[in-house]
């Protein structure tokens, strides 16, 4: 893999429009953004064609927008109530399209529930819906690296090949102690599936043994061939251009000792 450094995601920032914060990202260096694409963040799905094209030509000039969040959940897909369910999809697709329009090769959804019973029934009878974009999850639940719900997780992985997974390095360490004994062998049998990889700090630092051992298995997967976008995903305070940045960079420096196979930028 070609290395191109480490990401901003831009939850990290407040009070900026996409314009400028992806001039302010070029300016400092930052080779890329994953934007924050839900009602909660810029709203993509409800913003003009030609605003989106205007964000696209900021992009192609400062830092590539190469993947979009969404505030929707992965379970939002499977909702028993058909309303709930109908505006989940529509939801999904609009902001797949706008994504897509921005240039972003992909939309993240939440995990914040792991599927089991009546949940995972509809969802390995179901499918996902047909989108401009590939999907992945972001797992917010420690459950997730429990032996049930990690198998169950793979079964479903390998039914939905255009769904991966977002690594979160601050909710995986917390899924570890629910591993145990196991918790590498988790840690490594979710990374293979992973597309990208948010060195998350919400103010504590990424010094912790649960970060460590999402960022080694990680390097495993890149050293490995995998293609896997790195970036930092800062939610502490304040979310300032220069509290960001100097959490940027401390992350820039963490990565390039514990997880990257080469030196990190900036």
């Amino acid at each position: 893999m070609t290395e191109i450094g480490v990401g901003l995601y831009s939850i990290g920032v407040r009070g900026l429009g996409v314009p400028e914060l992806l001039e302010w990202t070029a300016s400092q260096g930052i080779p890329f953004v994953h934007l924050r694409g839900g009602p909660r963040g810029y709203d993509l799905a409800r913003q003009e064609r030609a605003t989106l094209k205007s964000w696209r030509e900021c992009a192609r000039q400062f830092s590539p927008v190469t993947g979009v969040t969404a505030d929707l959940d992965l379970a939002d897909l499977f909702a028993a109530d058909e309303s709930a369910w109908d505006r989940a999809r529509v939801e999904l697709e609009q902001l797949a399209v706008a994504a897509a329009v921005l240039g972003a090769g992909w939309v993240r959804l939440l995990g914040r529930t792991v599927p089991r019973g009546q949940l995972f029934q509809a969802m390995y009878g179901g499918g996902l819906p047909e989108v401009e974009l590939p999907l992945l999850v972001e797992l917010h639940d420690p459950g997730w690296l429990e032996p049930a719900a990690l198998d169950a997780l793979e079964v479903l992985l390998e039914r939905w090949p255009r769904l991966r997974l977002l690594a979160d390095t601050a909710q995986l360490a917390a899924a570890v102690p629910s591993a145990g004994q196991g918790a590498d062998e988790a840690l490594h049998r979710l990374l293979a599936f992973a597309r990208v990889v948010h060195l998350s700090d919400d103010g504590s630092g990424l010094h912790t043994a649960g970060h460590r051992m999402v960022a080694a298995q990680a390097a495993r997967q890149i050293a490995g061939g995998r293609d896997i976008e790195v970036a930092v995903e800062w939610t502490g305070r304040p979310r300032t251009t220069r509290a960001c940045l100097e959490r940027y960079r401390s992350a820039c420096r963490w990565w390039a000792e514990y997880g990257s196979t080469t030196p990190a930028r900036p």
